[in-house]
């Protein structure tokens, strides 16, 4: 196992801490990564003193400092170009309502009580920054060596039942480091994946999408990936906030076209997909319309449109942003277009342009991770490498794929056809733009003026000066 990099601000730190009778330790995820050998993004601290006595320091030494949660005893530090987050040890108390918010929370507790607190043996281990030395109340070197995750209390249901997020994080965790999660926390996670429905819509989207993007965090790799996403199914994530994909689970494919059922093609997909976000929660979501197409129809035909409305839904349902919403619907509503390969080169590239270029792009990603996920088709798959070359034949002939890419404007129209600006206007506009990317040769002023004048010829009477 790799040592901790100790900076001279977070040595400074220690030293001021000692001064004021305290030991001041690093714990979390700047331990765990540092004896993995892990890059370490966040650095937390702790020690036994209030945060008022830590300001109080703080103010004297000139380090800024503020309060991020005065009720959870914790500070932000910045000092020497470094930031750190400050918790003084503490117990917490929860009551059976559901609320996963502690009750009752209690500081001046010990080493031991606050480790135990947290959530899992990986993220409990303490660092004694002057002593240069490691402590580990409860065993998470060991489960370090063994790249286990494993609920710090002997009762995992305590852990999970206290906060519903943790349910997540244990997925989230097990994906980004490569772990494999012990067998008595997943239970817990199962037996407590209720709590999740008490869970703000936003903290939980937040995590799923930390899940989703978990192989780019150390690259672990997709197969550490699927280990997450099936994970989410073991812990009860699926059927509880995306109830519509859990339903697919088992429903059969082709097997000429499918290894898998429904559900696990999505995970599959999902996990061998390239890394951007909208493309995995894409994937994520876009045969979930399948079971309702089956159940309506007797045949998946027209799935898209179910998945779409459900990936609305869904989304809506998460709070995901507006934009991102819209643009992932969108995905999922078109991911079987042209599947095939027998759509004309004049449609596909009208769609192109009508998408915008960096759309079609990612809708080729979706297509690859969707016949990649299927588990029979490996490699090059033969539509994606269609559109690539379509597409690439369109830049290569400085085909246009906005309206500022014509060689014309609003007020050339307006002159060419004699008339004022109106609707009509940005109507022959898209027309023009559609005939140039299938002949981007006719792109210019000349030509564009001959054809706007063939287009406007329906033009009607008002639209005249």
């Amino acid at each position: 196992m790799a040592e901790l990099n100790i900076s001279a601000a977070l040595l400074r730190l220690a030293k001021l801490f000692d001064k004021n009778g305290a030991t001041l330790y690093c714990v979390g995820g700047m331990v765990r990564n540092s004896l993995l050998g892990l890059p370490v993004k966040d650095i937390d601290i702790c020690s036994t003193l209030p945060i008022d006595a830590v300001e109080s320091i703080l103010s004297s030494a000139f380090i800024e400092c503020r309060q991020k949660g005065a009720s959870f005893g914790t500070l932000d530090i910045k000092t020497d170009g470094q930031s750190f987050e400050y918790a003084c040890f503490r117990t917490e108390k929860y009551d059976s309502t559901g609320s996963h918010r502690p009750t009752e929370v209690s500081f001046g507790a010990n080493i031991e009580q606050d480790a135990f607190r947290r959530d899992f043996t990986v993220n409990a281990i303490y660092f004694d920054i002057l002593a240069n030395k490691l402590i580990d109340p409860t065993g998470g070197i060991d489960d370090i060596g063994k790249k286990v995750l494993r609920a710090t209390s002997e009762d995992p249901n305590t852990i999970m039942r206290d906060d519903g997020v943790r349910i997540m994080r244990l997925a989230r965790f097990a994906a980004q480091l490569g772990f494999t999660a012990d067998e008595a926390t997943v239970c817990a996670a199962y037996n407590n994946r209720a709590g999740l429905k008490d869970i703000a819509a936003e903290r939980i989207f937040l995590e799923l999408c930390k899940l989703l993007m978990a192989d780019t965090c150390y690259n672990m790799g997709r197969e550490s990936l699927l280990y997450g996403l099936h994970l989410l199914d073991s812990c009860g994530v699926i059927e509880v906030i995306l109830p519509e994909l859990k339903l697919c689970d088992g429903l059969k494919q082709r097997r000429d076209y499918h290894k898998y059922e429904v559900m696990e093609h999505c995970l599959q997909a999902c996990a061998c997909s390239y890394p951007k976000l909208e493309i995995r929660l894409a994937m994520l979501l876009h045969d979930t319309g399948k079971a309702s197409a089956f159940y309506h129809h007797n045949s998946m035909h027209g799935h898209e449109m179910y998945s779409a409305s459900i990936a609305e839904s869904f989304l809506t349902r998460m709070k995901a942003p507006a934009a991102l919403k819209n643009h992932i619907v969108q995905l999922v509503r078109y991911h079987m277009y042209d599947l095939k390969g027998e759509a004309r080169p004049r449609s596909i590239k009208k769609r192109f342009v009508t998408w915008g270029k960096a759309f079609a792009e990612e809708l080729i990603l979706v297509r690859e991770a969707d016949v990649h996920g299927s588990g029979i088709e490996l490699g090059k798959v033969d539509t994606a490498e269609r559109w690539k070359s379509i597409l690439s034949d369109m830049e290569a002939d400085n085909a246009p794929f906005t309206e500022k890419q014509l060689n014309c404007t609003g007020e050339d129209i307006c002159r060419w056809l004699d008339i004022k600006p109106c609707r009509r206007v940005g109507e022959v506009k898209r027309k023009l733009l559609l005939h140039c990317a299938c002949k981007p040769q006719d792109n210019n002023s000349c030509t564009l003026e001959k054809i706007a004048r063939d287009i406007g010829r329906g033009s009607t009477k008002d639209d005249k000066r």
